[in-house]
């Protein structure tokens, strides 16, 4: 199937707040983002074919991002099977990417990919952004 940015929205995409790192029993985990749909409607979650983050170049694995919409939280595997939950236009959804320590203050080069398969068109649309955010 082909892929293409489609959409125009990926401006949209990474929130200026939210941008910090998450802890766990005293421990460091990982760190969070927030994040809009970069389109023009909703999609039920099992048509969000993925997501993929990388900070400063380097890429987070798959099986390490979770997703939080709605007061529920997916691996990205679950989220292929969700047809009860929607990302709705507007709606920030918080992406919390494992990665032990998380990661130091400042600024960071934040890239995000959303790859979306709407039954009305003939490919996976994928926007994209980077962006430089702060972390406190």
């Amino acid at each position: 199937m082909a892929a293409g940015n489609v959409f125009g929205y990926g401006s949209y995409m990474l929130c200026d707040d939210g941008f910090r790192n998450v802890e766990e029993n005293g421990r460091r985990i990982g760190f969070q983002l927030r994040m809009r749909l970069a389109n023009y409607r909703g999609y039920l979650l099992s048509q969000i074919e993925d997501i993929r983050i990388s900070v400063d170049g380097d890429a987070i694995p798959r099986k390490d991002i979770r997703f939080a919409i709605g007061g529920k939280t997916y691996t990205l595997d679950e989220m292929e099977e969700v047809v009860d939950n929607r990302w709705e236009l507007r709606q920030v959804a918080t992406v919390t990417c494992l990665k032990p320590g998380g990661l130091t203050a400042g600024e960071h080069e934040v890239s995000a990919e959303e790859h979306i398969r709407a039954s009305y068109i003939p490919m996976v649309a994928v926007a994209r952004l980077t962006r430089t955010l702060r972390l406190a």
